[in-house]
């Protein structure tokens, strides 16, 4: 007997073998599991940014400055290099009277001094606003000195001198290359783990903002 067209038994739908369901169900739930601890934290946050508890920024904001106060320097880049300097007298009708050529070690540890930091709260939002970044620690070694001074002999006072103005020179060298973008992103991706680790949980319900310098000032 013969079905007409309008009569025909409705298709049954194939489904997946048991296996294959279950694997299906177990991906789908580790998914959505994973987006939602990848998403919970900004939820977290947005909330806290619509519902601010003054007291637990007031708390984050009195952590932050008690450990800033005990970290007291946060060293954020060393700077080692090998130099030479050089260095003339010209006297007159004589002309070049001495030269001097001093080979050297430079090192220096560039940071800010934490203890010199500001933390201002407002809303869910705790800024911390950092100094200039200083040198905290800076030697000049000489290593070799080459002296041509027969007719006008170099005092210690002179060395000492010379050695004093390229050690300036370095140092600011070195500052110049610590204020750059990429450096500072650096100390404040450090500054930002340190905060973590001080306050905790309260990482995600607290918004902690750093600035550095000039941008501190604004």
């Amino acid at each position: 007997m013969r079905h007409s067209k309008g009569d025909r038994p409705p298709r049954r739908t194939k489904r997946l073998p048991r296996p294959v369901r279950f694997i299906v169900r177990v991906v789908s739930t580790a998914l959505i599991l994973a987006l939602t601890l990848a998403f919970l934290p900004y939820a977290t946050r947005w909330a806290a940014q619509l519902w601010p508890d003054p007291a637990r920024t007031t708390r984050v904001s009195e952590i932050l400055r008690h450990e800033l106060n005990q970290s007291a320097r946060l060293e954020t880049m060393t700077v080692d290099e090998q130099g030479t300097m050089t260095a003339g007298v010209q006297a007159a009708l004589i002309g070049e009277v001495q030269r001097v050529t001093i080979d050297y070690d430079y090192h220096a540890s560039i940071g800010v001094d934490l203890e010199e930091a500001t933390v201002t709260s407002e809303g869910s939002v705790v800024t911390v606003s950092l100094p200039e970044l200083e040198i905290l620690s800076d030697a000049l070694t000489p290593t070799r000195v080459d002296r041509q001074d027969f007719w006008y002999p170099l005092t210690e006072k002179r060395r000492s001198q010379l050695l004093a103005q390229e050690k300036e020179t370095r140092a600011q060298n070195a500052l110049e290359e610590a204020n750059s973008t990429q450096a500072q992103q650096g100390m404040i991706q450090r500054l930002q783990k340190l905060i973590q680790s001080w306050i905790g949980a309260d990482t995600w319900l607290v918004t902690v903002q750093i600035q550095v310098g000039e941008e501190a000032g604004k």
